[in-house]
């Protein structure tokens, strides 16, 4: 697989994968287009390709002295096959590269991603998130 920063002719392919993750939450904001869109203007969106063809979508934000991982989703007939580890130890590589050793990801519980967090190393921070009332998870990674 190889990853790239993501460029506003992938806005398309990013939104198809992005909709995957759609909950029916109140202003859930992280498939609507201009988000998406400011999101690759800010160079914060990466796309994950093999032989052309999009394998899953990630976003990476920094917040004060750390990077978050906003977005990870990976198209599920790619799933469990490796491909979500290469987005991880890709996120890493760029905290370091940014002058950074914490990195953190945040999952809405109906994911049912902490297993796979948790497995590459991550642990789970004691307080879980709230947005609009629907909890998430927070995961630290120090590097």
């Amino acid at each position: 697989m190889i990853l790239r920063q993501a460029e506003l002719k992938d806005k398309k392919e990013i939104m198809d994968v992005a909709n995957l993750l759609y909950l029916p939450i109140p202003y859930f904001i992280w498939n609507n287009e201009s988000f998406v869109e400011e999101q690759i203007k800010n160079k914060e969106y990466f796309l994950g390709e093999d032989y052309g063809t999009v394998i899953g979508i990630m976003s990476l934000r920094q917040r004060a002295n750390k990077i978050n991982i906003e977005t990870l989703a990976v198209k599920k007939e790619f799933q469990s096959k490796g491909f979500g580890t290469q987005f991880i130890e890709f996120a890493m590589q760029f905290t370091k590269e940014k002058g950074f050793d914490t990195l953190h990801a945040y999952s809405f519980n109906e994911y049912n991603m902490a297993g796979f967090y948790l497995k590459k190393g991550f642990i789970m921070l004691d307080h879980t998130g709230s947005y609009h009332n629907n909890a998430y998870y927070c995961f630290e990674k120090k590097l």
